[in-house]
């Protein structure tokens, strides 16, 4: 599959599985209710996705990729180191998942210590039925690495849609059996199971898609026991830097969340708007650098295990231009449906609905500097040098904690701007030191071709917002200041936005952008010209 191919299946299953997750989220609200009961089981489905991503979501997704790629040059095409490292790890995942549904209860306790009588007796229910889910989260995880490392990338793209499906469907059924938003002591077991357990069982069909898209690939599973002679070694030395750099992680997203409560004391809304602006920040995000940068990693991983260095400094442009082709558009168009887009997707004060485009607006400055953070990470995990990865991941981080602990500073409304601006300085400063790292490593990377590329897109997307920011304007002044009318005015701002960018692209020649589109110019005739 090409990269084009391998990343618009990543990222068409990311928007469905977003699109889906909202339905989810409006319908799981319906039912619980935003009290004591919709507490109780957020926290308990929380509580396996925070334990699996502590323990294994790092790890599996950053450094298995390489790994597999090294060992398909085996005599066997990998299958015993594959085998070997599904069995270790499948093993691994399943004593956690045995030990924390055991321990539910003291996990609600630090998770939730507010939690007493009823609500706590129900969220430890919810949790016990919830927990088996870390088994299935490294399942879909691990396997999904295999079929990456295949080049394999549609059903791994696809499965999270498949899992809200299912849980969509158990949430429909619920209304009809039970009645909804009751409280935590009406609850019976055959309710908890419904839900819990419709919950737990979308996570195993997400497993299942990627088990059954591997199995069609011709991979047959075997047990193989030990760690000796394969050369696992190398495996657990870099999952023991990616899982320090983890660490560090979680350790400066503990102080921010701190930062933000003493905002939040003081009576801002920063919790919430941080959260909503990180939302719109990950998306362009997810949908265009990490789904390339996923498509390019086993190409970049073989490259390097072949010591073909010019391939990879070839792949590692590609993975800062062509997500940009997408980032910086999105960094520009939301300056100008920010306001009418938010009133759209977040029902909250118009005081709330400003706090947050304007953060949104602050952190897409830096999701350009956010994928070449990723890409970076990729190339030291593909060099097996999880050493420098933990280097780059402390100064992101170090950065970022300065930044945030200066806003303890100023004054709490000031509190989620500056932490915004934190991540775009932490990330410009990681991303820079990582790419002049990394030519250490491999040699010139052509930075001035990417730069004249990068301010290339950077130009028409400005032009494509002067053109657009009449049309935005026009249609909020002659459209009501009601929820449909902000969405028909961000529709508006949007179209032309990305009309007026597409016709740019054509007239400044940005070819990395026209290869993209040149996959779509024979099914849409609108774009055959370019």
């Amino acid at each position: 599959m090409s990269i084009a191919r391998s990343s618009v299946a990543m990222a068409s299953g990311t928007i469905a599985s977003r699109v889906l997750g909202v339905v989810r989220a409006a319908l799981l609200a319906s039912v619980v209710g935003l009290g004591a009961s919709g507490d109780a089981f957020t926290v308990a489905n929380t509580l396996p996705n925070v334990i699996y991503l502590v323990i294994a979501g790092g790890v599996l997704n950053s450094v298995l990729v390489p790994q597999l790629v090294k060992a398909a040059k085996n005599p066997d095409g990998g299958a015993e180191f594959t085998n070997r490292l599904l069995t270790i790890t499948i093993s691994a995942m399943l004593v956690i998942t045995v030990l924390a549904t055991a321990l539910a209860g003291v996990f609600v306790t630090l998770f939730a210590n507010r939690f007493a009588g009823s609500t706590y007796t129900l969220a430890v229910s919810f949790a016990v039925i919830c927990l088996p889910q870390i088994f299935f989260y490294g399942i879909y995880a691990l396997l999904g690495q295999v079929l990456n490392a295949r080049g394999r990338l549609l059903a791994f793209g696809w499965a999270p849609a498949a899992a809200n499906v299912v849980a969509i469907a158990a949430l429909v059924v619920f209304p009809l059996r039970y009645a909804v938003q009751q409280p935590p002591s009406a609850w019976t077991m055959d309710m908890v199971w419904l839900l819990a357990g419709s919950s737990t069982l979308s996570v195993m069909v997400q497993g299942a898609v990627v088990v059954a898209a591997l199995w069609r690939t011709g991979f047959r599973y075997r047990p193989v026991w030990g760690f000796r002679g394969v050369g696992l070694r190398a495996t657990s030395t870099v999952a023991g830097w990616a899982f320090a750099a983890l660490l560090v992680s979680q350790a400066g997203y503990a102080i921010l969340t701190n930062v933000l409560s003493r905002a939040t004391d003081a009576g801002e809304p920063a919790s919430s708007v941080q959260s909503s602006a990180m939302l719109i920040f990950m998306l362009p995000h997810s949908l265009a650098a990490l789904s390339l940068i996923t498509a390019l990693y086993p190409r970049m991983s073989a490259a390097i295990r072949d010591g073909d260095s010019r391939a990879v400094r070839s792949d590692y442009g590609r993975g800062i231009v062509l997500p940009a082709a997408f980032t910086i558009p999105a960094m520009v168009g939301w300056s100008i449906v920010a306001v009418p887009a938010v009133t759209v997707l977040f029902d909250v004060s118009q005081r709330q609905q400003e706090a947050t485009a304007l953060a949104a607006a602050i952190m897409l400055l830096g999701v350009v500097p956010f994928g070449v953070d990723v890409l970076n990470q990729r190339v030291f995990y593909a060099l097996e040098d999880g050493r420098t990865a933990f280097r780059v991941q402390l100064v992101l981080t170090g950065v970022a904690t300065l930044v945030n602990l200066g806003a303890l500073l100023a004054a709490p409304s000031l509190t989620v701007p500056i932490a915004a601006a934190g991540l775009v300085v932490s990330n410009l400063t990681s991303s820079s030191v990582g790419a002049w790292l990394v030519r250490r490593r491999l040699g010139l990377l052509g930075g001035r071709a990417i730069f004249r590329t990068l301010a290339r897109i950077l130009t028409a997307s400005l032009l494509a917002g002067l053109i657009a920011w009449p049309a935005t304007l026009g249609a909020a002044r002659w459209l009501p200041d009601t929820r449909p009318g902000n969405l028909l005015v961000a529709a508006v701002g949007g179209l032309f936005f990305s009309a007026a960018y597409l016709l740019l692209v054509y007239v400044l020649q940005i070819r990395p952008v026209l290869d993209i589109l040149a996959p779509f110019a024979r099914r849409l005739p609108v774009l055959r010209s370019l």
